[in-house]
């Protein structure tokens, strides 16, 4: 990336005015001279008589380096300076470049009174971009005013998906306040709030489905129908009705088999949806009958759903919940050694999702394992002590044998053979490990490798964690 010119200092209006340089350069190809003149970025930009070219190339990183005030003044610039017909332009790429700040903004900054054709459209585009990041209230207001100006235009199948949109943007709001309820402990009122939204969801069919003609709202209209079951699914699972979630996460699995006349992409995003219902419904079967094997095939199905890019708090949690019940009833050595290499990968992958939330990377995460509070760790990260070592433990082990040049499933059985017989390379000696493995292992050859490992292990440990 170029470097920023000393002489503007990087001070707050060369800052406003160096945001709304990138972002008129990226919407209409070129900026106006005089914008160009009030950016740190003047010495990087060809101008003819009226209009300039910004030559800097990495864009993104500049712009998301900068914190929210400058993006929203730099926003709110572009917002002065470009017509309403550019606003949907200007919008798609603040979604694109994940600009939130931006995206209020825009919002704050533009009337939601503009009449005709193009005030439905900048309505509809800010209501789909306030939606994505879950600013309902804003979003639903947006939708009821796209619909109304398209009813009056006579579009009918835009009005009607909009109406749609508004239906789930006010579903989705009460998940969100539900949740709250839940951690308050006023389950009535969550139960209540729970209900609503399905009914809402169940609402926004029939009206995607009177979009006659517009692409996405018959893959709504299925997304719709399956969330109208998965939430209240979700709730009775929370709230341990697993025989009625079973019940409810079986009729949104059953969506899918009137999935017909989708295209690629949009079959592919319900099928997503369907296969985190049959995941959630095998778990249910799986308590309800208590059978190991079950319960693995559950842990599979979440963790195919990982593996595909599905990595949320419901399917990396589900998987640990899955192969962590498979376990507590497996005897079968073999057996156990496979779910535990499978359990460790889901474990890993919850952790890297909390500790991403929380503490934005490992290192950072690190530093405080470093400080040895250990129970007080495990209680702000909802675990307990033994699985938050065997995160730490499991990601230094899959780095060992990365280095080493051996597979990720080299590091998860040695794993499972720790994590299984209670081992911890944090805790305990290479040797004393080694002792407890060979009364289970027999093999002289992995034994000989996982000691080569251990002893690379404890001292990367060490290195990290400062024993």
């Amino acid at each position: 990336m170029s470097t920023i010119p000393d002489v503007c200092h990087w001070d707050h209006e060369c800052v406003t005015n160096s945001v709304a340089l990138i972002l008129m350069q990226l919407l209409k190809g070129f900026v106006p001279r005089d914008l160009a003149g009030n950016s740190a970025f003047r010495n990087l930009v060809s101008c003819t008589d009226d209009k300039c070219t910004l030559t800097l190339s990495d864009y993104y990183s500049v712009i998301k380096g900068l914190d929210d005030a400058s993006i929203k003044d730099g926003v709110a610039k572009v917002v002065s300076l470009i017509d309403l017909g550019d606003v949907p332009g200007l919008i798609q790429l603040l979604i694109n470049m994940d600009l939130e700040p931006g995206i209020i903004t825009v919002d704050e900054n533009v009337s939601i009174n503009i009449k005709g054709e193009l005030g439905a459209r900048v309505n509809e585009a800010l209501g789909i971009a306030l939606y994505s990041i879950a600013a309902y209230d804003n979003a639903i207001t947006r939708f009821s005013a796209a619909a109304a100006i398209y009813e009056g235009l006579g579009n009918v199948s835009k009005a009607r998906f909009m109406e749609a949109m508004s239906k789930i943007a006010r579903a989705e709001d009460l998940r969100v306040k539900a949740s709250r309820l839940h951690e308050e402990g006023k389950h009535d009122a969550e139960k209540d709030m729970i209900e609503d939204a399905s009914k809402l969801y169940a609402s926004s069919v029939v009206s995607f489905r009177e979009a006659v003609g517009i692409e996405e709202a018959r893959a709504n209209e299925v997304l719709s129908m399956m969330d109208s079951s998965e939430v209240l699914a979700n709730y009775y699972f929370t709230h341990g009705d697993i025989a009625r979630a079973m019940q409810y996460y079986d009729a949104c699995r059953g969506v899918l088999n009137n999935a017909q006349g989708l295209g690629e992409d949009y079959l592919s995003a319900v099928k997503v949806k369907g296969d985190l219902c049959s995941a959630f419904y095998l778990l249910c079967k799986a308590i309800e009958e208590g059978d190991w094997r079950i319960y693995e095939e559950a842990g599979d199905k979440f963790l195919e759903l990982i593996n595909e890019g599905l990595i949320d708090e419901l399917t990396t949690e589900g998987a640990v919940m899955s192969y962590r019940g498979a376990i507590d009833g497996v005897e079968e050595i073999e057996d156990a050694v496979r779910i535990y290499s499978k359990y460790v990968k889901a474990v890993s992958k919850y952790f890297d999702n909390i500790v991403k939330d929380r503490y934005g990377d490992f290192n950072a995460f690190i530093e405080e394992f470093r400080k040895g509070d250990y129970e007080g760790l495990a209680h702000a990260l909802n675990t307990d002590v033994s699985t938050l070592k065997l995160y730490v433990v499991g990601k230094v082990i899959i780095d060992v044998v990365k280095e080493e040049g051996l597979s990720e499933d080299t590091a998860l059985e040695v794993l499972a053979y720790l994590a299984g017989l209670g081992l911890n390379p944090l805790d305990m000696g290479i040797d004393e490990m080694i002792e407890e493995l060979q009364g289970f292992v027999t093999n002289e050859e992995f034994l000989n490798r996982v000691r080569d490992l251990l002893t690379k292990i404890k001292d990367k440990l060490n290195n990290i964690i400062g024993n």
